[in-house]
Order: C-alpha cells, then structure tokens, then sequence
C-alpha cells in the first residue's frame, strides 16, 4: 500500500475535513446537475417538501443507486443517469446530489433497458411519451387509460398504448388488436409516465442563444450520445471556458475521460468536481474509486471515508471501501463495513460477494 500524499491541491480539497462542511455551489453560482437540468444553485425540492440535503438517513435504506440499478440491469451506469436526465426515471429521493430509486423505479428501469435492447432509442421514447401525454391531454378523453398508469408495448421502434380493444400509436393512429383477448405480449409494461417528463420539455435548447451553457451542454450529450465522447469533452470543456468552473461539468468530464481509459484525466477531474463543490458525494465516491484503480490505496481510504463522514448511509462507498480494506490486508475493518453495506441494502446485486467475504473471513475474525 502506497503512503504518499500527492503535493498538488486537489488531493488536500479532496479528502480535507474543510471541504466536508463547504458550500457545493460552483464559483459562479450556476450548477449543472444529471438530477436536475435548472440553472441554479439550490437544491432539488421533492414532493415532500424536503430538499436533496434533508433526506433521513432510513428514508435510503433498500433503495438503489444508479450504480446498483445498472449492475441489476447489465446497462452503463451512464445510460441509468441518462434516463434520470431526461425525467424518464424520478429519484424517489436525494441526498448530497446522489439519486435513490425504489422498486417501482427498478421495473420502470427494467422496462427502458428492454425497450433500448429492442432497438428504441432513449430520446425516442421520450418524444413518443411526450406525444402521449400532449394527446391525452389536449383531448380529456376519458376512455383514454390514465398515463400514470398506462399500459404500453413496443411494435419494431412505435410505443403502442392500449386503448380498450384497440392500440394506439403515439402519432394518434389507432391499430386493431385481434389478440387482444390473449395473453399481454412480454414486451408490454406498466410504466408511470410521469408529471417531470412534461416539465422537462419545457426547456428547448434551440431557443436559447447559441452559446449558453444549456446549448452547450446539450450538444455533448448529442455528441456522447452519438459516440463522439471526444466531441462531448471538447464541449464541455468549451463550456468550462466560457461559463467558469462547475462541478457537474468537471464530474461529466470526469466520467468521459473514464470511459476513454484516461484513468489519470478522470482522477484530476473528480479531484476537481469535488473541490468546486465538497458536498457532491458521487464525486467523492468516484474519486475513491478511480485512486484505487490506480494503486493509491492510503487516498482510496481516505476518499471513502470523507464520503462516509458526509453520508454515513451510502451503501455503495460501505462495499467499496471494505473491498480496499480486505484487499489490502485489514479484515477487521472490512468486516464492520461489510455489514454496514448488508444492513442498508441486503437485496443489492453486490451482496452475495459481501456475505461471501464476511465468510471467508469467519476462521481469523473468529465470528
């Protein structure tokens, strides 16, 4: 295990006791966040009434993480905040920025992965939603079943809403379903179109000027989306340069340099995020991570444990760090971390190799 202490800055912001009470808005006060697409540097309200700093500690507990959601689905912990950017997946709470799904949310999620596996794109499904909900909307049409609530299947790339007898199209056109009294086609689901999918369309990028920092951001996604990630990154470096420093952007950045297997560009850029705003735990977490990777044990540790000091209940930084900690010859302590992860999630898809650990330690732990 590696003792040194790099001299630079973003390792002292990144693990200090200062930056665990510091403000997590950006220098010039805008904040880009996958959780919410405003421009502002308040936090997301929920239903509650609560904000993301407010969530109890038990109010996490069996929920899931993007990462966990994406482990369960077999898809990219990428195209899981994707779907959260777009509204097509609502937290059921958040915490310091970090997204928790329930089980409603897991099929909901469920039911996008097979769709995308089916050949729809993400910002299909979002158009034809929309389509539905403008529909249903405008006509009042009380036969129309209830989109909260609506029963949908895939037909080639056309979402098909179930009307009575009959399956409409998201254009309006209505098909006749001679099966209908048979059995539901596997493809088709319940999914609860949700009231954010409306609010976010409200928001159009071609509106705004050509190089606002929504337009610019829009165009990496585009980019990302396309498979350009170093256009993506050229686009949000590009709105760095002219919209200043932002944590989310650096996080994004972060994130893109990952995938290109620039592991040390992505560890500067989460060192960054998590300066510009200490209180971003994904960042903190991923940090962690990302300085394991790179053999940096003493600071992996150190990062985790900043996470945890800052949200004690965050599973994921529980399996993480006591993974470190096995790995590097501490069992005892991976122990108590491993059964802090079982106790706040026991149904997430990384707890077989948790019990299996605490097993394996069982004859020197003597437990």
């Amino acid at each position: 295990m590696t003792s040194t202490q790099p001299n630079d800055q973003h390792a002292t912001a990144g693990i200090s006791a200062e930056a665990a009470s510091a403000s997590g808005t950006t220098s010039n006060g805008v904040q880009f966040s996958d959780n919410n697409d405003d421009q502002t540097c308040s936090p997301p309200t929920h239903a509650s009434g609560e904000t993301a700093d407010d969530a109890t500690p038990e109010s996490v507990e069996n929920l899931y993480t993007p990462a966990m959601l994406a482990e369960l689905l077999g898809v990219s912990v990428r195209v899981v905040r994707r779907w959260q950017r777009l509204a097509l997946l609502v937290p059921t709470t958040t915490v310091m920025q970090l997204p928790y799904f329930d089980y409603a949310s897991l099929a909901i999620a469920h039911q996008l992965a097979q769709w995308t596996q089916q050949g729809l794109s993400v910002g299909s499904i979002r158009r034809q939603l929309l389509a539905f909900g403008d529909r249903f909307d405008s006509k009042g049409d009380t036969q129309f079943p209830a989109l909260q609530e609506a029963s949908l299947s895939v037909d080639g790339k056309q979402l098909l809403l179930r009307r009575g007898e009959h399956l409409v199209e998201s254009s309006g056109q209505i098909r006749m379903d001679f099966d209908s009294d048979e059995t539901t086609d596997a493809s088709a689901a319940t999914l609860r179109i949700d009231e954010h999918i409306q609010s976010s369309s409200a928001a159009d990028p071609s509106t705004e000027p050509e190089l606002s920092l929504q337009s610019m951001v829009e165009a990496a996604i585009d980019a990302e989306d396309g498979g350009d990630l170093t256009a993506a990154i050229d686009w949000y470096r590009a709105a760095l340069a002219n919209h200043g420093p932002n944590a989310d952007i650096c996080f994004q950045i972060a994130e893109l340099l990952y995938r290109q297997g620039d592991i040390t560009g992505a560890r500067e850029r989460y060192f960054m995020a998590v300066e510009l705003s200490p209180m971003m735990v994904e960042a903190r977490a991923n940090l962690g991570c990302v300085l394991a990777e790179c053999g940096e044990f003493n600071l992996a540790i150190a990062a985790f444990e900043g996470t945890l000091s800052q949200h004690p209940e965050y599973a994921d930084v529980h399996f993480h760090l006591a993974r470190v900690l096995d790995d590097t010859g501490n069992p005892a302590s991976a122990a108590d971390h491993w059964l802090q992860f079982l106790e706040l999630n026991p149904d997430s898809p990384w707890a077989d190799e948790a019990r299996q650990r605490i097993e394996n330690a069982a004859p020197i732990l003597r437990i």
